[in-house]
């Protein structure tokens, strides 16, 4: 397996469509692969997939990528150019998904120090507690006797220990309508809500260090919506505040946290929320995989399926080929260099043929 064999595969799972929702060809086609591994055994969960290597009673490693992607933007076919592979969920995460299955596929198991478990699911760029991977742990409950996990998530071949916390909450202002030419018999939703929307959208981008590790606090107004007619006063404003925490704090401290900012005669629900991963840097695997290849370390901004390893007392972190920095762009790409590269500090830390190199 070398960059353009990587690279091809890449272009291969890129054009097939996996837009959340929709993952079942992408699934049949990966479980197609994977059935050709022989070393191992292929096991389902809706449109999620597990294979599982030999069991030789070494400790168990899950390596784990999800197979959907946002919708396409003008890039769902693929195309390479200047050492670039180009196309939606290039980068987020169908490079981590190239390197997982070619590192399959390449591994000596009686040489590796672990028995291998691979994870490929379904919906994670959707609402969190529709997340594949929820229930494959549910279906399997074996994968959290791991010793560690690696998320291959976009990483730009950093590990990236722990991620943030995610809350999503609806902040309700209500108003009274009234014709729009006598707006005295009304009262304007905008209006009461327009100093504190003032303050909220001006809160800073705060960094936090947990462990060593930096991470960043962000609050954003991403969702704002008021009003029913152009000539009717508006009676009820509704906001949609996303709220990203670092991982030394839990949820009821985010939500307490949040809540706090809003005023108290203004209506607070949370809609959405997604625990912290915690940072698992002193972990010897992951010491070992950060000393071992000399690999830069940095917090994950952005939340991950390592938070649901850690919640159950698996070490995890995140590294893949990918660029976070441009997922979900229209020009999203993933450098083949680092397909290269991933597939490379993967294999020789499991004990594939690339450990001789």
């Amino acid at each position: 397996m070398n960059s353009e064999s990587l690279a091809r595969l890449l272009e291969t799972l890129i054009a097939i469509p996996s837009e959340t929702g929709h993952e079942a060809a992408i699934a049949e086609w990966v479980s197609a692969r994977l059935g050709r591994v022989a070393a191992g055994d292929l096991l389902g969960s809706g449109l999620s997939m597990v294979w599982r290597g030999p069991r030789r009673g070494r400790p168990l490693l899950v390596l784990a990528g999800h197979l959907d992607t946002v919708p396409a933007n003008g890039n769902a076919e693929p195309r390479r150019e200047d050492g670039r592979v180009y196309g939606v969920g290039s980068s987020d995460m169908k490079a981590g998904d190239a390197v997982l299955i070619a590192t399959l596929e390449a591994c000596d198991f009686d040489r590796s120090p672990f028995d291998l478990a691979a994870v490929f699911y379904d919906a994670e760029e959707g609402p969190h507690d529709r997340n594949g991977l929820k229930r494959v742990l549910r279906d399997m409950p074996w994968l959290l006797d791991a010793k560690v996990a690696v998320l291959l998530e976009p990483t730009d071949l950093r590990v990236e220990l722990g991620c943030i916390g995610s809350l999503n909450a609806e902040v309700r202002v209500e108003g009274k309508s009234a014709h729009s030419a006598r707006p005295w018999l009304g009262v304007n939703a905008i209006e009461r809500a327009a100093d504190w929307l003032a303050a909220i959208t001006r809160f800073p981008v705060t960094p936090a260090e947990v462990r060593g590790i930096e991470f960043k606090e962000t609050l954003q107004v991403t969702l704002l919506n008021a009003g029913r007619a152009r000539n009717v006063v508006p009676d009820r404003l509704v906001a949609n505040l996303n709220y990203r925490f670092p991982p030394d704090r839990s949820l009821a401290d985010a939500e307490r946290r949040l809540r706090a900012l809003v005023p108290p005669e203004f209506e607070f629900e949370v809609v959405d929320c997604a625990a912290p991963g915690q940072v698992c840097a002193d972990h010897p695997d992951v010491r070992n995989f950060i000393e071992r290849f000399h690999a830069k370390t940095a917090g994950k901004q952005g939340w991950t399926d390592v938070a649901q390893f850690t919640a159950a007392g698996v070490a995890a972190f995140n590294f893949g080929p990918g660029v976070p920095e441009l997922a979900h762009q229209a020009g999203e790409y993933c450098p083949v260099e680092n397909l290269e590269t991933a597939f490379r500090w993967l294999s020789q830390w499991i004990g594939g043929p690339a450990a001789s190199a």
